[in-house]
């Protein structure tokens, strides 16, 4: 036997994937999944042939060696979580995200007078914040794959690591295409010269079909597992391209100056160009499910802004925004009342950490996982919903907020009891709208979670909750 996990004994591993064409498949796709943890072994969708291989050996004659629960698309492997890599202080890096949480949605007067010091004393360390970020990005996929498995024993889950642990390469991305744009344009006589909006649209261009290219494998490797629902709590941060856009356009490009709105219509061409070809290109042999897009934590009103995945050109996605318990719009969550879905609760989310771990997390990382498991619950109840029915049947059972009607397509948050109920009776009642409609008539609104009255958010708390979203 090529690995152990954790809890779980052979036979019952033996035992689950009996019924494994009976679960609905759910693919995290995200910085790597610890399937060794005890609350995500039950669901994880074990590739058998090569569990009870030889190591280093391709048993099922796939290409990849040892893909017992999925595939590392940024290190080439079949390691999903480097233990290893587990943060020094790592109990302390939990409380501190934990009480990140609280101050967000409750303020300062919920915290002792020790927690706050705690947390003020870790916030000034930089080698503790340093490392706290790490965790964010090393802990990622497990903290989300942990929101779906909760109490859901109707999937299969698998995972690919396909975003990197750490800060993502985008300046890397901004520097190549500065770089093949000045190769590209010097003159034989090595002189260099300033590009037009055409050659850089066209370089732009370059780029992505590049790009698309790229992710060919893991395309081909994402339509083999064809997955129900697709998680996808990652995306390019505008704030960081605005800025590396505009120093290279200053310094590499020839621009005087350019305004806030030039920079912007250089980032969006850029993600438009580039980046989307590729998330087109990586969904493209999975039509039929239900590709699940964290909005984004960068705060930002995204109606004027390409971002990537969220932008991709499909029909079966569904992007999310963050509530802080179902009262407000988290502080960090970006909104667009043309592009963004549904809202969900993601703040002070309690999910699985690697090794072992359970702890919190805050982010519209969290929110669309919450969306996702309600869509396994969905297909769980009327397996041939196609994932538009599931994504129209999410926006048109949700609760009403007044203070969403500007912020997300659907004006509300997420219903659980009426979105699975309305797919149960989707499996009997003549169309989808009847079957709605039915569910919105007996299940009320969700009672709204209790939530002690605080001060407005101060200028600190907004950072710090806005630094630590993941």
């Amino acid at each position: 036997m090529k690995k152990s996990m954790i809890a779980i004994t052979m036979v019952a591993i033996l035992s689950l994937n009996s019924f494994a064409d009976s679960k609905i498949p759910v693919l995290v796709m995200d910085s790597g999944t610890d399937f060794n943890h005890e609350k995500l072994g039950p669901v994880a969708d074990i590739n058998l042939a090569e569990f009870n291989g030889i190591e280093g050996v391709d048993e099922d004659g796939n290409g990849y060696i040892d893909d017992i629960y999925g595939w590392n698309f940024v290190e080439n492997t079949g390691t999903l979580v480097h233990s290893e890599y587990q943060p020094p202080r790592y109990d302390d890096v939990l409380r501190f995200m934990e009480l990140i949480g609280k101050l967000t949605v409750y303020g300062k007067d919920s915290l002792s007078a020790d927690e706050f010091n705690f947390l003020l004393t870790n916030y000034q360390n930089k080698e503790f914040n340093a490392w706290v970020n790490f965790t964010g990005g090393w802990a990622h996929g497990s903290h989300v794959g942990g929101i779906i498995a909760r109490n859901n024993d109707v999937i299969n889950m698998k995972a690919i690591s396909h975003i990197p642990v750490g800060e993502p390469p985008v300046a890397q991305l901004i520097e190549d295409a500065a770089r093949g744009l000045r190769a590209s344009l010097t003159t034989r006589s090595g002189e260099e010269k300033a590009p037009t909006m055409e050659e850089i649209k066209n370089y732009f261009a370059y780029m992505g079909m590049q790009q698309a290219q790229g992710v060919a494998k893991e395309r081909d490797y994402v339509g083999e597992l064809a997955p129900r629902v697709i998680n996808c709590s990652f995306g390019t941060e505008n704030q960081q391209l605005m800025a590396s856009f505009k120093q290279t356009m200053v310094e590499q490009w020839g621009f005087a100056n350019p305004t806030e709105e030039d920079v912007q219509e250089m980032v969006n061409l850029f993600v438009e160009l580039a980046l989307l070809p590729k998330d087109k290109e990586l969904f493209s042999k999975v039509p039929n499910a239900l590709i699940v897009i964290a909005a984004g934590n960068s705060s930002e009103n995204l109606e004027n802004i390409v971002s990537s995945p969220n932008d991709v050109k499909i029909d079966n996605k569904l992007v999310v925004a963050a509530t802080d318990n179902d009262k407000n719009l988290a502080v960090f969550s970006c909104f667009a009342i043309n592009k963004v879905d549904v809202a969900v609760p993601g703040v002070n989310i309690l999910s699985t950490y690697p090794n072992g771990k359970m702890g919190y997390m805050s982010g519209t990382s969290q929110a669309a996982p919450y969306a996702a498991r309600v869509a396994t619950l969905m297909l769980n109840e009327n397996p041939e919903l196609t994932a538009v029915e599931v994504k129209d049947i999410i926006m048109k059972t949700v609760d009403k907020k007044d203070w969403l009607s500007d912020k997300v397509i659907s004006g509300g948050v997420i219903n659980i009891n009426r979105a699975v109920q309305a797919a149960r009776y989707s499996k009997s009642l003549a169309n989808i709208n009847d079957a709605i409609s039915a569910s919105m008539d007996e299940i009320a609104d969700n009672i709204t979670r209790s939530l002690h009255l605080r001060a407005p958010m101060t200028d600190f708390e907004k950072r710090l909750a806005i630094e630590f979203a993941f």
